[in-house]
């Protein structure tokens, strides 16, 4: 109700749209990704920052994300 006047139609709509792509706008820009050549094969990757592990799209093998590094796994 609050949009529908002047002050909360200038103020409130850009906020609700940032508030529904804030969450959006990290991995698209690629804020806190990881990315480097996988360790068993050499193929370049990248994942999220918070990622433990992951499995390579070149060979399929798991690699484990440790101090922002990638290792193999197991």
């Amino acid at each position: 109700m609050l949009c529908l006047t002047g002050l909360g139609a200038i103020l409130g709509i850009p906020m609700i749209l940032a508030a529904v792509f804030a969450p959006l706008m990290g991995p698209m820009f690629g804020l806190q990704a990881l990315k480097g050549p996988c360790p068993w094969c050499g193929v370049g990757v990248s994942t999220i920052a918070n990622a433990r592990d992951f499995a390579c799209h070149g060979c399929g093998k798991r690699i484990a994300v440790k101090h922002r590094e990638f290792v193999t796994a197991g």
